[in-house]
């Protein structure tokens, strides 16, 4: 099955058969989602993907509603100075697929499909590191899958109806700042809610839809319910197992985002709930939780017209079954930094998380908290290609105090074909 998925893919990737538009040019490791940061660029034109409009096929294909993209990305890393030892791991992956625009189609008002596939390959240093959370983002479920085919409705302008094979993290606890991160501690949707297993995110599939209300500008909300359950994070079924078992479990999510201006410059925040119904085992071995609520909260501004930095945290009392009950990270994005280097992004994350006494004690540990840090530079070197050198440096790997503190050294390319 994992080379006929392959197979699959490489011939998408052939074809170029289509995925998001209005996408900014960088590869999205943990979500596809339009980066919705302040420093989102235009629609893409040509000279944004290495093979320009395909001869045409482009242009051709998007007059017919179609919207094609084919993205490769990987990361290279070596764990160089402490943790459990010393290693290196190169970790890449494929996403294709396709935005079809069905009322360009075929008629269907307001009316939206995606289809998409992921294939990934490759190793991680995380275990090296011993930490909770991975320094090489892409990495996580290496073989083909079929990652989303949802469709989406608009109804009255200001209402958005989306159902189908989808992760939570296109539409809640993420953003495109996010997705300059190497580490899993940022990139992505917020980690501790993968840590227990609440939602699932990029590239595995489950069922699930959501409801969202933009009444204006500045202000949106949407209600999303996903499916969860012991397979959500069952890469050997490729995204192909459709089924809903008896067993299975189901997270309701809210977020309310708004984004005005202070002071003249552009913010936004956004705040969200997820409430989880699903028996997660305790860690102490005995009995199970039934009922799990962890809260978030994000916040971002324009500094300056180039400069935007963000904070965000999530928390839950449910400290028997919630391994890090509450992170905060935080992070700033200078685009422009070294003169000549307009395209360029210089970033800066800080996160902390602290890991549940109940989590320690089954694993007979004192456990307090692991941080991260890293710090890196995306070198745009051309419109559809960048490379990104980076250092992380993991204080407490794990929270145990008991493994050195670790120095990761990565760089990160991607590519826009």
């Amino acid at each position: 099955m994992a080379m006929n998925i392959k197979a699959l893919i490489a011939a998408v990737a052939a074809f170029g058969l289509p995925a998001a538009s209005g996408q900014e040019l960088e590869f999205h490791c943990y979500s596809d989602t339009a980066c919705d940061s302040l420093l989102v660029d235009a629609t893409p034109e040509w000279d944004q993907f290495l093979l320009g409009d395909w001869c045409g096929t482009r242009p051709r294909l998007e007059e017919t509603g179609i919207t094609p993209f084919l993205y490769y990305d990987s990361i290279f890393a070596a764990n160089i100075n402490g943790g459990i030892g010393t290693d290196q791991a190169y970790t890449g992956q494929i996403y294709a697929g396709a935005d079809l625009d069905l009322e360009q189609m075929w008629g269907w008002d307001g009316t939206t499909m995606k289809i998409s596939m992921v294939e990934r390959h490759g190793d991680s240093v995380s275990s090296a590191v011993g930490g909770i959370y991975d320094p090489m983002c892409i990495y996580g479920g290496q073989v083909g899958y079929l990652y989303q085919l949802w469709i989406e409705k608009t109804v009255c302008d200001d209402v958005a109806l989306k159902f189908g094979r989808v992760s939570a993290d296109t539409d809640f606890a993420n953003n495109g700042l996010y997705r300059y991160s190497l580490s899993t501690a940022i990139n992505g949707p917020i980690r501790a809610m993968l840590l227990e297993n609440i939602i699932t995110s990029f590239p595995y599939p489950v069922w699930g839809g959501r409801v969202k209300y933009a009444p204006n500008d500045q202000h949106q909300i949407q209600f999303g319910v996903y499916q969860i359950g012991d397979g959500m994070w069952d890469f050997t079924q490729h995204g192909l197992d459709f089924s809903i078992r008896g067993s299975d479990g189901v997270s309701l999510i809210t977020q309310y985002d708004w984004t005005p201006e202070i002071n003249g410059r552009p913010a936004r925040l956004f705040l969200g709930a997820v409430h989880s119904f699903f028996e997660f085992d305790n860690f102490d071995g005995v009995g199970t939780t039934d009922e799990f609520l962890r809260l978030y909260a994000h916040g971002e501004m324009e500094i300056t017209p180039d400069c935007v930095a963000f904070a965000f945290a999530s928390h839950s009392d449910e400290d028997q079954v919630a391994k890090t009950p509450l992170q905060i990270s935080a992070g700033i994005n200078q685009k422009g930094l070294l003169p000549g280097r307009e395209e360029d992004h210089t970033v800066f994350f800080a996160t902390y998380g602290e890991l549940s006494d109940d989590y320690g004690d089954s694993i007979g540990e004192d456990v307090d908290a692991e941080w991260v840090y890293e710090l890196g530079h995306r070198i745009q070197v051309c419109p559809a290609f960048y490379l990104q050198p980076a250092i992380q440096y993991i204080v407490h790997p794990g929270g145990t105090g008991n493994i050195p503190n670790s120095t990761v050294m990565g760089a990160w390319m991607g590519a826009s074909f």
